[in-house]
């Protein structure tokens, strides 16, 4: 039977985390992991407003071939990055056969969000964490069954979280009985992370329950 399981790592496990070390404003947004005939994980969304700087440490990656900006937008960049070798913890995720589901940066560590075919798909990840000196922690796991009346809407937990915390804060009241920046206090992140995540959570529910023809 399927399982979501949240796992986490800490940021120097991961090349992008370390390139984040030193602009810590940035965010960065791995929808899923996908193997291309270049590797695995070739794009991804970057957030803030430091793109050049961190793009600038990238470069610096030994794991980095190459990095590019393919696109900006007002507040990010879509980037692909040319892996000299797949980063082992995508490579672990490849091999359990598990699918990303969503990846967040809190202060010192990745926690990755999975969908797996079974518990032993999560126990083959844990086991090439390992092998490979990969300081893996599971954090949750949880039956697909479990799981699916939080995710009907296709809402992340994150994303959940934050739209019921804005609500119930008057968030979408007229006037606003808060703001961004207050409710970046209450996750400990960004006021343009809260931004992402209720634009990100609307945008699903919108499209999980108004939207009928696709």
């Amino acid at each position: 039977m399927s399982v979501i399981s949240e796992l986490s790592v800490p940021v120097e496990d991961f090349p992008l985390g370390r390139a984040l070390a030193t602009t810590p404003d940035m965010q960065v947004e791995l929808e899923r992991i996908v193997p291309t005939d270049t590797g695995a994980l070739p794009f991804f969304w970057a957030w803030g407003d430091d793109v050049d700087a961190f793009v600038a440490e990238l470069k610096r990656e030994a794991d980095i071939e190459a990095v590019c900006v393919l696109d900006r937008v007002e507040d990010g960049a879509l980037i692909r990055a040319t892996w000299a070798s797949t980063p082992d913890l995508v490579e672990g995720i490849l091999q359990s056969e598990a699918t990303l589901l969503g990846v967040t940066r809190y202060e010192g560590v990745w926690r990755f969000r999975l969908r797996s075919p079974d518990r032993g798909a999560v126990a083959t990840l844990q086991r090439y964490c390992a092998e490979n000196d990969i300081d893996l922690r599971l954090d949750r796991i949880n039956s697909l069954g479990e799981v699916k009346a939080g995710e009907q809407y296709g809402l992340t937990d994150d994303q959940r979280r934050t739209i019921v915390t804005a609500f119930k804060a008057g968030y979408f009241d007229d006037p606003r009985q808060t703001t961004l920046e207050d409710l970046g206090s209450e996750f400990d992140i960004s006021s343009r992370a809260v931004s992402k995540r209720l634009r990100g959570g609307l945008r699903n529910l919108v499209g999980a329950t108004l939207i009928t023809e696709k």
